[in-house]
């Protein structure tokens, strides 16, 4: 499964919550930091100019071999942040059905009540319009009061519960 994570904080909640799922429930993985892809704000006359950025050829590849992609992504003002949408922006310019028979889970959170829901539901057409039509997604509320930051752990066993139920029926479709 290929991993990604829509923020770039240092002290990213979705990161972190990724990186204790993925733990917890012991799942094989390939994380890929886009942080470090280092892609430029995507303008036509940049496109011209360099065609793609080296790193979002690095990602279509990556994406390419791998079936099951899990996505968490953060919010912004109730959508995807601009640094996620525009790694997005750069993949569909190459191809536009990047997403085309992979199955996709989403992951969001936050402090609030929602864990970033509309982040997620932006992201569930998002994949959709990619090609991807197979995904599961999964809005984990209230970060603070469910996850122990000191130990990247989730208290909350139900959330845990539902999480692995969620992923488990993405990885036998």
């Amino acid at each position: 499964m290929l991993v990604i994570v829509g923020s770039n904080s240092s002290t990213s909640i979705n990161e972190q919550l990724t990186k204790a799922v993925l733990k917890e429930l012991d799942l094989k993985n390939e994380f890929i930091d886009l942080k470090s892809l280092n892609i430029p704000m995507f303008s036509e006359d940049l496109e011209r100019e360099i065609k793609s950025p080296e790193g979002i050829l690095f990602l279509l590849e990556k994406l390419a071999t791998h079936q099951h992609i899990f996505i968490a992504t953060n919010e912004h003002n109730g959508t995807v942040s601009a640094f996620f949408k525009n790694i997005f922006d750069w993949l569909s310019r190459i191809q536009l059905k990047f997403l085309a028979d992979k199955k996709v889970f989403i992951l969001s959170t936050s402090n609030g009540k929602r864990g970033g829901l509309g982040a997620n539901e932006t992201l569930q057409k998002l994949v959709t319009r990619f090609g991807c039509e197979v995904f599961e997604y999964y809005a984990f509320s209230a970060f603070s009061d469910n996850f122990d930051t000191n130990n990247q752990k989730i208290t909350n066993e139900t959330y845990l519960q539902e999480l692995e139920n969620k992923l488990n029926t993405l990885l036998k479709a």
